[in-house]
């Protein structure tokens, strides 16, 4: 069977947790992920679990990630990886540029937000629907992914324009993936 993309999208706020709790809510997340594969009949291979830290790049954001990534790790058996977006998935966005004007050619971010840390942004979705987008097509959460696509898209990944410490664990966490537990041709 080829490899394909599952998404569940239970909201289940990991980065807050600690101890008991952070466990308890892994294991309900990884229940819900091999409820997943028995149910499609197929294996997991990987498992990445996104979240928005909801504050700027800082000394914490190591130790909350690895606090998570640990408790993952245990429930999912090795297969997991969490990529916490500082600020917020915005902050990602915005190192794609022509990726966002891809989607909407009006579209386009201010040189004082180009070539920037984009997670020690202090509000990454406000610059990105009052300043980057406008006029008769605001940018809306739901945008994320088509612009993400675009980014694939035009091979802009390893080219983010300007820097984010957790995109840059992200793209990390996808090749350890590629590595360690999927098959060439899957």
């Amino acid at each position: 069977m080829r490899g394909r993309i599952v998404e569940i999208n239970d909201k289940v706020r990991l980065h807050q947790a600690t101890g008991a709790t952070l466990a308890a809510r892994a294991e309900v997340l990884a229940g819900k992920v091999r409820a997943r594969a028995v149910r499609d009949e197929t294996s997991v291979a990987c498992v990445f679990v996104h979240e928005d830290l909801d504050k700027v790049d800082s000394d914490d954001y190591p130790v909350i990630r690895e606090r998570v990534q640990k408790a993952l790790e245990t429930a999912l058996d090795g297969r997991a990886h969490y990529a916490l977006a500082v600020s917020e998935i915005e902050a990602w966005l915005l190192l794609f540029p022509e990726a966002l004007s891809a989607l909407v050619s009006s579209w386009s971010i201010p040189g004082k937000h180009r070539s920037r840390d984009t997670g020690r942004l202090p509000d990454p979705k406000k610059i990105l629907v009052n300043e980057v987008s406008g006029g008769s097509r605001r940018y809306r959460e739901s945008d994320a992914p088509d612009v993400l696509n675009q980014a694939v898209k035009l091979g802009l990944l390893a080219t983010p324009t300007g820097r984010n410490r957790s995109f840059d664990q992200m793209r990390k966490d996808a090749a350890r993936c590629c590595a360690e537990h999927l098959k060439k041709g899957t």
